[in-house]
């Protein structure tokens, strides 16, 4: 009955959609379109019984390509004036009255003008259009205010009006397609310091209103409506500098971050000329461009906006560990936002992606690193977690502000299979020929996707059946992502290859879901990466076959280098050979490709998707392994294991088999570590926070390898004789501090704790010390640390998360947690946010061991949460209920696979 009825009702509504259009005259741009807008804006900020609103007028200059007595523009949620709304002819001077302001029924933002004289078509007319709103202070999007400080408050104000929100600021045609230059003023009290995307070309006093300025900015070079940017705001000009062309770089900040920022004025301009022979073609540099970009950085502030001459972000932001990285991404946007503007704005997810992407590709550059793989590891690691539980959404799906990380990670990982599978010459030089063929206009993913597309063609790279926008489309339509099975026949001397979406709970091999991809693949005596293509013909999944690539005694890799976001699942002579390979040899396979193969053995034996025997046999060999990434990826799936392990009986098999992978690498560590303390880490290696020697001695520590706790205790000891952490080398600080204070005594943690209060606070040393705190086994000191997460004066809110997940990982504040989280619940919800309070609560789910465990905690929250987040429940208890299934139903698999393949 409801199948019978969708149809008509679905054509109702487009014949309704239909009507209103006819009824209210023809879409903007066939009748008029805008070619310049006159902006003035007067905002009352924290001023009297005016305080957060603000008024203007726009003027708007029109070009008639369609004779007409009516038009629509945007216009939503302010005030507007038919007695104050007039037009004027350019050819006699003619003032035109709007003899009628009408909204639609169906979109309150679309607003009819009917004039009483005919405008004629090819002549040009100006819009004059009194208005006045609200300044927002609950959201983050259109015209809204802000503050910092309590004593006395200090506001600002600030737009951000993409993808759409223009309309909600002033009166105008809200179309990505139209651009046009911007004549911006804005009318304030003179505390403020107004800031444009141009720079101000004069400050001059307000006649009438004491105390107030105008601040006028030089016309902008044509923008798209969503691209106009200004700010109030009562910042100190911390820093300055010049580009390589004479553009200037202003910071605004308080005057306490002067420090940090001084290196932004410099590598900003650094930065700028990197991306230029990055992508080999410049910004534009005539007088008309603006020649300027601030930067604002504001207390309290979690959005980073930036757009034509200014740059917005928080004070959070200027951390040494990621300010470049945030930097690079937004001045990315100057070229691919800026220069070449998105025309479809429900696509600038994409955008946003690619742009961190080549901010990735920059820091690889002025590296020489070849590619930045641990930050594509890292996106990588979240993705292939996140996106295969069942409720994820699709790429165009996911709207939501918390999923905004995780829509710009997967296009980090679909923009490297596309430069993985192409190359560096191709991938550059189509970016390079879409900036040539749409500069100074707007463009859309596809059309950026066309580029690529051509120039793969023309190096035979890309074959004619396979086309960019389908295929991305198979990626940004649907969730997750597949996993390659990969069957061998070796007596026919083929291999078959299929896809199937892979999801964390059961398999549903007659799922529909098919993806286009590249599938790159080496054996034993072909090293050179070969490259073929799968997808969907036909609304169908291809299975694809390769005929003679490998003989039987050969190992066969898929995924080289971990290019494409898929799991692959060999068969068992498949996965014999490659672990038969790793263990003669393991650098025959290539680093990035055993990344992958750790990870994939590990996270599909995790949900039963492999046998653990298999799983096994493939790392033992991580007792020869010498490779960073690939520890680091082994070691997020072996804590896992080990936070279960060690609340059961198993755990002294989990730890001998730890020792077997931990002590022939350590050994070579601890000599390394006595014969040169203060060796500096690459910086490949620090922006994963450790070295080799770092991550093997945490584990030997961790699983107390002798050697290792007598190490830590001599260095504890001499730490605490000359009362600094100085001494103890970088990246095994935390282990050392740890392990003195679970041996040591009463004195020895009120020393750390005092040189935790002492330390800065944005130093990495604070948080070091913080956690190390965690290991006490005395009960009042826990009881403090608890308390503490909770006060700002003790500890800051960045090191909050940090300091609950190093207490709920030790027995005693596993035990004292959920008491804590019962009392403090009110606390929590007060001084968190719905997206900070999942990071908040993390720790503890991680902490359940039982169904009894997870039922209670499940009934706490949903009594205590706030409806908002009541429906993600179920997915913030997801690893709870994975462990739990892993405890009953694979314990025992592991530990028979651990006796069976270690000796």
């Amino acid at each position: 009955m409801h199948k019978v009825l969708l149809f008509p009702i679905a054509m109702w509504l487009r014949l309704l959609v239909l009507y209103w259009s006819l009824a209210w005259g023809e879409v903007a741009g066939a009748v008029v379109e805008p070619v310049r807008y006159n902006l003035t804006i007067l905002t009352h900020l924290a001023g009297g019984g005016a305080r957060h609103r603000y008024e203007g007028i726009v003027s708007i200059d029109l070009a008639v390509k369609k004779a007409t007595r009516k038009f629509h523009l945007s216009a939503f949620d302010m005030k507007l004036f038919l007695h104050k709304t007039w037009l004027v002819r350019w050819a006699s001077g003619k003032r035109i009255n709007v003899i009628a302001m009408k909204r639609k029924a169906i979109s309150n933002s679309e607003v009819l003008l009917k004039v009483k004289d005919n405008l004629n078509a090819g002549e040009t007319y100006t819009l004059h259009m009194f208005f006045a709103g609200e300044l927002k202070s609950s959201q983050r999007n259109g015209y809204f205010s802000g503050h910092y400080d309590r004593t006395p408050q200090v506001f600002y104000a600030l737009t951000r009006l993409e993808p759409d929100y223009a309309h909600t600021v002033f009166p105008c045609f809200d179309l990505a397609e139209f651009r046009t230059p911007f004549n911006v003023t804005l009318v304030h009290h003179e505390k403020f310091v107004a800031l444009s995307n141009m720079p101000a070309i004069r400050e001059t006093p307000h006649s009438e209103m004491a105390d107030f300025v105008w601040t006028t900015f030089m016309q902008s070079p044509p923008m798209a409506t969503y691209q106009v940017m200004w700010a109030l705001h009562q910042l100190e000009k911390v820093a300055t500098g010049h580009t390589a062309s004479g553009e200037k770089v202003n910071v605004w900040a308080r005057p306490q971050m002067k420090e940090k920022l001084a290196q932004v004025a410099n590598m900003t301009p650094s930065l700028l000329s990197s991306f230029e022979s990055l992508f080999g073609y410049p910004l534009r540099r005539d007088p008309d461009w603006g020649g300027k970009l601030d930067h604002l950085v504001l207390p309290d502030y979690t959005e980073v906006d930036s757009g034509k001459g200014l740059l917005v972000y928080g004070e959070d932001e200027v951390v040494d560990s990621r300010l470049q990285d945030m930097l690079a991404e937004q001045l990315a946007r100057q070229w691919l936002g800026v220069m070449v503007a998105t025309s479809d704005l429900d696509r600038s997810y994409v955008r946003d992606g690619i742009n961190y992407y080549l901010a990735i590709q920059l820091a690889a550059m002025r590296n020489n690193t070849g590619h930045n793989m641990t930050r594509l590891l890292e996106s990588r690691l979240g993705i292939m977690f996140y996106d295969s539980l069942p409720e994820t959404k699709a790429l165009s799906k996911s709207q939501s502000p918390s999923n905004k990380m995780f829509r710009k990670h997967k296009i980090v990982l679909i923009t490297h299979m596309l430069k993985t599978a192409f190359g560096d010459k191709i991938f550059f030089g189509g970016l390079r020929g879409f900036f040539e063929s749409y500069a100074n206009t707007s463009a859309s993913v596809d059309q950026l996707l066309e580029e690529w597309q051509r120039a793969a063609r023309r190096r035979y790279q890309l074959p004619v059946a396979v086309v960019l926008s389908t295929l991305m489309d198979t990626w940004l339509t649907q969730p997750g992502y597949p996993m390659l099975t990969v069957r061998r026949d070796d007596l026919n001397d083929k291999v078959t290859i299929t896809q199937n979406r892979y999801q964390q709970n059961d398999m549903d091999v007659n799922a529909k879901e098919c993806w286009w991809l590249p599938v790159m693949y080496i054996t034993a005596s072909q090293k050179l990466a070969q490259v073929e293509w799968m997808g969907c013909q036909n609304k169908k999944k291809d299975e694809l076959t390769l005929t003679k690539v490998v003989n039987a005694s050969e190992w066969l890799l898929l995924n080289v280098d971990a290019a494409v976001p898929v799991r692959v699942l060999y068969d068992l002579q498949g996965w014999r050979l490659i672990a038969d390979a790793l263990s003669t040899q393991f650098t025959q396979i290539p680093e990035l490709s055993r990344v992958q193969l750790v990870d994939d053995a590990l996270g599909m034996a995790w949900v039963g998707q492999m046998h653990y025997n298999i799983t096994v046999n493939v790392i033992k060999y991580l007792a020869n392994e010498t490779s960073v990434l690939v520890w680091e990826q082994a070691l997020i799936h072996l804590e896992k294991l080990q936070s279960v392990m060690q609340m059961s009986t198993g755990y002294r098999v989990f730890k001998l088999f730890m020792h077997k992978l931990i002590e022939p690498t350590f050994n070579v560590t601890l000599q390394l570590l006595k014969t040169n303390p203060k060796s500096k880490e690459s910086q490949e290696k620090k922006a994963w926070g450790k070295s080799l020697p770092a991550i093997m001695y945490r584990l030997a520590c961790q699983y107390e390898v002798k050697e290792c706790l007598a190490d830590a205790q001599e260095k504890f000891k001499a730490a605490m004789g000359q009362k600094s952490v100085s001494s103890i080398p970088e990246g095994v600080q935390e282990m050392v501090l740890c392990k003195g204070i679970h041996h040591g005594v009463e004195d020895d943690w009120l020393m750390v704790r005092n040189m935790f209060f002492e330390a800065k606070e944005d130093d990495e040393e604070k948080a070091i010390l913080l956690n190390s705190l965690s290991c006490t086994t005395e009960y009042w000191a826990m009881q403090k640390l608890f308390r503490w997460s909770l006060d700002r004066k003790k500890v800051p809110k960045a090191l909050t998360l940090g300091l609950l997940a190093a207490l709920m990982r030790t027995y005693l504040g596993y035990y004292m947690g959920h008491q804590f989280l019962t009392d403090n619940i009110g606390q929590i919800l007060s001084r968190f946010s719905t997206n900070e309070l999942q990071f908040i609560l993390k720790p503890f789910v991680n902490a359940v061991t039982t169904k009894e465990e997870l039922a209670t905690l499940k009934s706490f929250l949903q009594t205590k949460l706030p409806s908002s987040m009541t429906s993600s429940i179920n997915s913030m208890l997801d690893p709870a209920t994975k462990t739990l299934i892993w405890r009953k139903f694979l314990y025992f698999d592991l530990l028979n696979a651990i006796r069976n393949n270690v000796k």
